[in-house]
């Protein structure tokens, strides 16, 4: 086919990153996008030139004759609009986590699988250049096996109390524990047997947000190796960056050390002190750059030269495995057996 004709649904911030990425692939046609909220729907529209805007992605489904659609809807509002992606016969870049319910995930692929389409998580890391240089370290066998990894992805407290209506939906295994726990899956090329993890409830609790301040979990992999994953979603509004992520990955020839905190840039001025985030997505003279860009752009050419991306149809439910097993292990206090 010449080009992909793609729609997006759900346009927030995320949402409007997709946007971004596909208006700058040259053969992507944006046609649509749909989101509850008509008028940001609308601004996004506008802001990106792109024709058609809807409130309900069924009728959207049922009007545009799509290639792909992106689901970047809350992380518990997914099946639905997935579902109806598929059954119209359109493949799905779904953004992480792939769903908060590990059979809501598996109904995803079975719905793909039965009407011949795809459907994808958009597992943006692995494209970032620090973790996408670490795998092909251990791939070539630089670093020897991987034995152990520590990844720590924090919000701070900003983002459940005001840029997420939703937080109380979700938590921090969903919404940042589904990056570093494909990240350590992805680069330990093995599945995790066993889950054990803590959580800590007080500080979101005391402001009406039903989710853990922090979780901290170990993953036992089927080839020895382990990783911790820690992630908090109360660190400190004044901090210069929203996002905290470091991660350590020893090896039994070697080691990494990876922050993505401080992306080599800091900017101080008379109001604020930030780190931008330009490995992440940025327009650096006119041109758009940045690994949530190339994510995108990676499934757009997997699927116009009909080949397998780096992420196949069974690593979002995999994902969203460990995911809810981290879950019940420290809602349970006990440890969880996958395998």
């Amino acid at each position: 086919m010449d080009k992909l004709r793609v729609a997006v649904i759900g346009v927030g911030i995320q949402g409007e990153n997709h946007v971004k990425a596909y208006k700058t692939h040259p053969r992507v046609d944006l046609v649509a996008v749909c989101d509850i909220n008509e008028e940001r729907a609308r601004a996004v529209a506008e802001k990106y030139g792109i024709g058609s805007i809807y409130r309900d992605y069924r009728e959207m489904l049922g009007k545009e004759d799509l290639d792909l659609v992106s689901i970047a809807t809350p992380d518990h509002l997914h099946l639905n609009p997935v579902l109806a992606t598929v059954e119209s016969g359109v493949n799905a870049l779904i953004e992480k986590p792939m769903a908060t319910s590990y059979q809501d995930a598996l109904k995803m692929v079975k719905a793909a699988k039965k009407k011949g389409v795809k459907v994808y998580v958009n597992f943006a890391n692995r494209f970032n250049p620090p973790f996408a240089i670490t795998k092909k370290r251990f791939t070539a066998g630089e670093l020897g096996k991987p034995l152990y990894a520590y990844l720590r992805l924090s919000d701070t407290i900003y983002v459940p109390t005001k840029m997420l209506s939703w937080a109380s939906k979700t938590n921090v295994v969903f919404f940042l524990m589904s990056h570093t726990a494909d990240l350590a899956t992805w680069i330990f090329n093995s599945n995790v047997r066993r889950v054990r993890a803590f959580a800590h409830f007080e500080v979101l609790e005391s402001l009406g947000i039903e989710v853990p301040d922090y979780v901290v979990a170990v993953l036992e992999f089927e080839n020895g190796g382990r990783a911790v994953l820690e992630s908090s979603w109360i660190l400190p509004e004044t901090l210069p960056s929203v996002v905290d992520f470091v991660a350590e990955f020893l090896g039994t020839k070697g080691a990494v050390y990876i922050s993505t905190t401080r992306q080599t840039i800091e900017v101080a001025s008379v109001e604020s002190h930030e780190y931008p985030k330009p490995l992440n997505i940025e327009e650096v003279n006119n041109r758009l750059i940045g690994f949530v860009k190339e994510s995108i752009h990676h499934f757009v050419d997997a699927f116009l030269e009909k080949r397998e991306p780096i992420v196949n149809m069974e690593d979002g439910p995999r994902n969203v495995r460990i995911l809810e097993s981290i879950v019940k292990s420290f809602k349970e206090d006990r440890v969880i057996e996958l395998s």
